[in-house]
């Protein structure tokens, strides 16, 4: 009994994880009733049902009975948010090994799981092993794993395109940057719901960071200041001092240097907050510079 309430409570997960209602999972397998007894616990699977549904799910049937034996279902999230403070940490040695050690784990075989790793594995290409091409290769590719429309984006894959975005701003190349990073934000407004602020804060200082290597300091100024309003109403320090840089640097460079060392002030104290002394030390250099540049 507790194996059949364990496998329909792993049918359930995966189904959300994928994305899928319990009509869509049941069609041509089932009915929705019996999808619905299974993951309550209430039935047992036969074996040729339970091999379709995994099938639909993108998982061997084995995973069922590997999940049960050993990892918790809450693993998957807990790589996933490791990786992430790893990236923010621009620790991109560690994601890679991370990477390595999960790609073949049957708990990463799902569309939604496998993108993740497959997203994160491009970044690696990049910035581990320097290599472009196959790094953006990787990053489309990732977005098809669960892209049903050319014209529309979910929010992951939003979420990769910003990283295709990254690099070819990383690589200079900051039209087409700019032009990937305005997509991006056009397909966040189709979405009925964004779970997660922090891609639009994200898209919103990549874009005004290539803006301002562009010498656009004024539509800069307009993107980083939208991402600090976005994070003051979600109550987030997330690129908060960041994004407080980047107006800093925009507004010296336009010859408003009191308003830019206010906010090149703030950006110190909020990376002080952070206990990022790297960052601080940096933002003073680069503000003493800047008003050396820009003195009149």
């Amino acid at each position: 009994m507790e194996q059949q309430v364990r496998i329909g409570s792993i049918i359930r997960e995966l189904r959300k994880m994928v994305g899928l209602s319990q009509k869509e999972l049941a069609q041509g397998i089932c009915t929705q009733a019996q999808i619905s007894k299974l993951e309550n616990g209430d039935e047992y699977p036969y074996s040729i049902t339970l091999y379709e549904i995994s099938k639909r799910l993108g998982v061997d049937m084995n995973y069922f009975f590997d999940i049960i034996e050993t990892p918790r279902l809450d693993y998957v999230a807990e790589v996933k948010n490791l990786i992430r403070q790893y990236i923010r940490k621009r620790d991109y040695d560690s994601v890679a090994h991370i990477v390595q050690r999960e790609k073949e784990s049957p708990l990463f075989q799902t569309p939604a799981n496998k993108q993740f790793l497959m997203w994160h594995e491009g970044i690696c290409d990049y910035y581990v092993y320097k290599n472009k091409d196959k790094s953006l290769s990787k990053l489309y590719e990732a977005i098809t794993l669960t892209q049903t429309s050319h014209s529309y984006y979910k929010e992951r894959e939003i979420e990769v395109l910003n990283s295709v975005a990254i690099i070819h701003n990383e690589e200079k190349e900051f039209g087409r940057a700019v032009d990937i990073y305005k997509t991006a934000l056009t397909q966040l407004k189709y979405l009925p719901q964004i779970k997660n602020e922090k891609i639009k804060i994200r898209i919103l200082y990549g874009l005004s960071r290539t803006l301002t290597e562009m010498g656009e300091y004024k539509e800069s100024l307009v993107y980083s200041e939208r991402g600090i309003h976005l994070c003051i109403s979600c109550e987030s320090l997330y690129l908060f001092g960041e994004l407080h840089y980047q107006s800093g640097c925009n507004l010296i460079k336009m010859q408003q240097k009191e308003k830019g060392t206010q906010y090149l002030e703030k950006a110190i104290f909020i990376f002080g907050l952070e206990k990022n002394e790297k960052f601080v030390a940096l933002v003073k250099q680069q503000m003493k510079k800047l008003l050396e540049q820009h003195a009149i």
